[in-house]
């Protein structure tokens, strides 16, 4: 690793959280204007993870606790190898597995709510993963390579060569801002049955370090929905807040949809039409 990767690779431990802090509060702010509400300001997730950060409430369980720091340590990690430009694929698996350590530690909680709602957190893992992948490797074949910098290096825009994985990089942003209809597992809304679902036994700075994972893992995945139309930083930029801003719409005029609807209808028509795109790429 030369000076210039380590330094990457610092910045993107230091800004991956910050920028996915910003990215929550664009996203109660355009939601309450979508709403005709005055809304919170921009900057309060982060007063809101100061005053978790300042309650100190002892984890359901032990294992609890040190799931939390897992899924924290493995959604920085995956921003950090993405800054560096390491393999995608690398970042990709690492993510998926914050996210499943999200739910082992909620089904270390003694609330029913906590467990269905880490039941569904594994559904909706065997939901958009493999859409993800898929999407991936379109990106890979495209630009010639599997590291982030080959992503970003393209002579053209991406999204050129593989137009029909956007429904599935969507549906993926949408579970992982936990957006209607895909707000299964844990909600921010009052509509959610489970109540916090997968989020309900955390509280404390154990739910503070799970919210700097969850903007982790929102950084993580609006970056490479940018590689799409990498031609310039401002374009990278452009097209994540493009992706950030139809999630958005979709979640005001959306209802929840229930975890077998999306398993057997929404899934499968994503990956096939991102299967399809990869596929008419290596027969181009």
């Amino acid at each position: 690793m030369n000076l210039t990767t380590f330094y990457l690779a610092v910045a993107g431990l230091i800004l991956a959280p910050l920028v996915g802090g910003l990215v929550a509060g664009v996203d109660r702010v355009l939601t309450a204007r979508m709403q005709s509400r005055m809304g919170p300001p921009l900057l309060q997730p982060f007063y809101d993870v100061g005053k978790l950060w300042s309650k100190v409430i002892a984890p359901a369980s032990h294992w609890q606790g040190l799931f939390v720091r897992w899924a924290l340590v493995a959604s920085l990690a995956s921003d950090v190898l993405l800054a560096a430009g390491a393999d995608v694929l690398m970042c990709f698996f690492v993510q998926a597995a914050s996210a499943s350590f999200v739910a082992l530690g909620a089904f270390c909680g003694s609330s029913p709510y906590s467990k269905l709602g880490a039941q569904r957190e594994l559904f909706q893992l065997l939901a958009y993963e493999p859409v993800f992948l898929v999407a991936i490797l379109c990106m890979a074949k495209v630009s010639g390579g599997f590291d982030a910098y080959s992503f970003m290096a393209s002579d053209q825009p991406l999204l050129y060569k593989m137009p029909l994985i956007v429904p599935g990089l969507l549906f993926v942003v949408l579970v992982k801002l936990r957006k209607s209809p895909f707000d299964i597992s844990g909600s921010h809304h009052m509509h959610q049955e489970v109540v916090r679902g997968v989020y309900t036994d955390y509280a404390g700075r154990d739910f503070a370090l799970l919210e700097i994972a969850h903007w982790a893992d929102v950084t993580v995945v609006l970056w490479i929905c940018s590689f799409l139309w990498a031609t310039s930083p401002l374009a990278m930029v452009v097209t994540a807040f493009l992706f950030l801003f139809a999630a958005l719409v979709i979640d005001n005029i959306s209802a929840r949809l229930t975890w077998r609807h999306m398993l057997k209808v929404v899934a499968p028509i994503s990956l096939v039409l991102a299967t399809a795109n990869l596929l008419w790429l290596y027969m181009e």
